[in-house]
């Protein structure tokens, strides 16, 4: 077939309507409708350009496969063409890639998936295809590895893949083999001959526990095939169970009964000892206790997974045993042998040791939001049969100063008051805010005690001192409305220990990135979205230079910053300030910081929707940061789209009203659009209380029509307890403490 070429080649064009960095943020961040308008006049001329449209052709409904099978084409060869043949992608074959960039890896990659679909190539000339690809550390490359070894086995050369796979050093394995690679590698093995070999690297790829287990899955499969149903009988036990969690229940049982539940077995290696206990606690519970005694070295030096065990038989009612199974567990307690601990004294009734426990496990983790409901109920009981006031002291002096103190806090002063305490909660009113800052509590209690407030003087001058500043601050919420004192003023004096060298080490992580190719190489790849890649980039050199989990964060977050990718930066700062125990009260945190965990990115669209249908831009960035982290292609579980998590269903009804045609829920100018939409509509809906519509915009306005007639007695704290689902009642909390700190940052610090 003859080509039609276009007179312009690639890359030599100036005068784009946007820079390469333009095009690669809208192709990163999945903007398919400003890119179709953007060359809806014009063909586009440069590598960015085209790939863009490529992004187009692969994400929007009315992408076209020709389209996107040219565009790759054109990308390989540097100049368009109009139509692709079999001589074209030959041509390809018999030439080297253009460049090593990004883009061309990325294009060069999706071009032979393309390919395979269509079966374009024999596959011979797909495996020539793959060697183009230049030796190097690439994710890309551990993927043309596997595939040329797949490729090679269907097609019964087993001797080729074979030596294809052993033309590589002992290093470059090590370096380049993936787990698919190595199972495809043992597979071209066995049908040489070479039995033994390949069943050593089966075997040792079961034991592996960072192999996925749809691997381990047909590696039982093939050794079924060619050894007999039974093989794994034969095996020792130290090697047989890893293939246990992967059997029948009838098979399982049968090889537990045989090999004596593993009464006898004593186990050499970490993960075989672990899948054993796994089996173990889950079908024979009450053997579990001589098991992690027998393995007590182990269990010991594992005590997190001494605690998961314990649990899984606390949960089958067995108090006492699971209480046995932690005494193997390191004395040096952590979190999770806390709670471990908790739940099995929960399981005896023994309600003080297991309060205490509990306490042990939030003072360690009370980030964790499913323990901070356990303490609250416990503690407060149905709101009426509270606990007494030393179960209360105990829990407010041990509980960290952090914004999810605020539901243990706001209980204890409605206890205050439920008990006459006058003193005592005007004494809490005037200092609790030290103790939960940036919380959604602060100005719950503003309001709920608003009379007790109104009655005591707040400090004439907040900034004398952190002692006036935090009573002033407890007197009005750092609600903008009642703190004029201090909007716009410097609080530095007061700001968070270790906030300011927080920024400085993210800083600092910039430079590292500019100074490593590894790093460099993942900051090409999120440039044009590619996030997969680049994490596994980052995880390489992780482990060539040592680094620790902190500094791997830390580069994240300069990663995101640098590339436009608000999610990496946001979810990676947030998880620094945790382990940090940095408060994310914007108030309280130098403008940089604060302006890291909650930006403002596709500011135009939502300054635009918002204002199209009259609610807040701080209300869409508070939804925006608790649906998707601001990652425009995130997909939850329940399969919800985009920024704002529209769901399939929801978003064909907006799309209806709003007039659209074909859409995609990943392009932010149509999921801030339906979003904006979509809460105007439930805010109208619940008094424009952003409370009320948070929880319709998560568990849907059927339901909360629902909650709100079996639960709603005027109440709402009350309500958020006895909502009978956990997820509505978090996200409302999270989301409207959001909307604080978006208002915050720009009425305090102008941004």
């Amino acid at each position: 077939m003859k080509k039609i070429l276009f007179a312009v080649p690639l890359l030599l064009v100036v005068g784009s309507l946007l820079g390469n960095d333009d095009v690669k943020y809208l192709t990163k961040s999945y903007s398919l409708e400003k890119i179709r308008r953007i060359f809806r006049e014009r063909h586009p001329s440069t590598e960015s350009e085209v790939f863009a449209m490529v992004r187009f052709h692969e994400s929007h409904p009315d992408g076209e496969e020709h389209a996107r099978l040219r565009y790759l084409v054109s990308l390989l060869k540097g100049r368009m063409v109009a139509s692709v043949s079999k001589d074209d992608l030959l041509e390809l074959i018999a030439n080297p890639l253009p460049s090593t960039s990004a883009i061309t890896k990325v294009t060069y990659w999706k071009l032979y998936e393309e390919m395979l679909k269509r079966r374009s190539l024999s596959p011979s000339e797909f495996v020539s295809y793959l060697k183009k690809f230049p030796k190097s550390y690439d994710p890309i490359y551990r993927n043309v590895i596997s595939e040329i070894l797949r490729i090679l086995y269907e097609a019964g050369q087993y001797k080729e893949a074979k030596e294809y796979a052993e033309s590589f050093s002992e290093q470059e394995k090590a370096e380049y083999f993936g787990p698919m690679a190595k199972y495809r590698y043992g597979k071209a093995l066995y049908k040489s001959g070479d039995v033994q070999k390949s069943e050593a690297l089966f075997y040792t790829l079961a034991e592996d526990p960072y192999v996925p287990s749809y691997t381990k899955k047909d590696i039982l499969t093939d050794l079924k095939t060619w050894k007999g149903e039974g093989f794994y009988r034969s095996l020792p036990v130290e090697t047989a169970v890893h293939f246990l969690p992967y059997l029948s229940s009838g098979d399982r049982k049968s090889f537990l009964s045989s090999h004596g539940d593993f009464n006898s077995s004593t186990f050499q290696k970490l993960e075989s000892f672990k899948t054993a206990a796994r089996t173990m606690a889950q079908f024979h519970p009450e053997k579990a206790v001589p098991f992690l005694a027998r393995h007590r070295a182990f269990a010991q030096s594992n005590p997190d997974f001494t605690a998961s065990i314990s649990r899984e038989v606390s949960n089958q009612s067995l108090g006492a045993a699971a209480l046995k199974i932690l005494e193997n567990a390191d004395p040096a307690s952590t979190d999770e042998v806390e709670y471990a601990y908790a739940r099995a004294y929960k399981k005896l009734g023994n309600q003080d040791k297991y309060f205490y426990r509990l306490l042990s496990s939030l003072e360690r983790n009370p980030y964790n939001l499913t323990r901070q409901d356990e303490l609250i109920d416990l503690i407060t009981g149905d709101q009426k049969h509270f606990l007494g006031d030393s179960y209360w002291k105990e829990a407010l002096r041990r509980i960290p100063n952090l914004p999810v103190k605020g539901r243990l806090v706001y209980w204890h002063l409605r206890n205050l008051k439920r008990l006459g305490k006058t003193e005592e909660l005007r004494g809490w009113l005037k200092s609790y805010y030290p103790s939960i800052p940036g919380s959604y509590y602060t100005r719950v209690i503003r309001e709920e005690f608003s009379s007790e407030i109104t009655s005591m003087a707040a400090p004439e001058n907040p900034l004398r001192n952190k002692e006036s500043l935090f009573e002033y601050l407890s007197l009005t919420a750092g609600d903008p409305a009642y703190a004029g004192k201090i909007l716009g003023r410097d609080l530095e004096f007061a700001y968070f220990s270790d906030a300011f060298q927080l920024d400085v080490r993210i800083d600092s992580a910039l430079s590292r990135v500019r100074g490593n190719q590894l790093l460099q190489s993942a900051k090409e790849y999120l440039e044009i979205g590619e996030m997969a890649y680049a994490y596994s980039l980052v995880e390489k050199y992780k482990s060539q230079n040592g680094t620790g989990e902190d500094e791997k964060e830390e580069i994240l977050a300069a990663l995101g910053e640098l590339t436009g990718n608000q999610y990496l930066t946001v979810y990676h700062t947030r998880n620094l300030m945790k382990k940090r125990r940095i408060p994310d009260d914007v108030i309280l945190l130098p403008s940089k910081l604060s302006s890291r965990i909650y930006p403002r990115p596709h500011r135009d669209l939502v300054a635009k929707y918002s204002q199209s249908f009259g609610i807040e831009e701080d209300i869409v960035y508070a939804v925006m940061r608790q649906e998707s982290f601001f990652k425009e292609n995130a997909i939850s579980v329940s399969n919800a789209r985009g920024l704002m998590q529209i769901m399939g269903s929801t978003g064909k009804g907006l799309a209806q009203g709003l007039g659209l045609g074909p859409y995609s829920l990943f392009d932010p100018e149509i999921s801030i659009q339906m979003g904006a939409r979509f809460l105007k509509y439930l805010l109208s809906s619940n008094q424009n209380d952003l409370k009320w519509a948070s929880i319709a915009y998560n568990g849907g306005p059927g339901n909360l029509r629902k909650w709100k007639r079996n639960h709603y007695r005027g109440d709402f704290n009350h309500f958020l307890e006895e909502l009978p689902v956990k997820e509505p009642r978090d996200y409302c909390r999270i989301v409207t403490s959001n909307y604080y700190n978006y208002q915050n940052l720009r009425l305090y610090k102008n941004r």
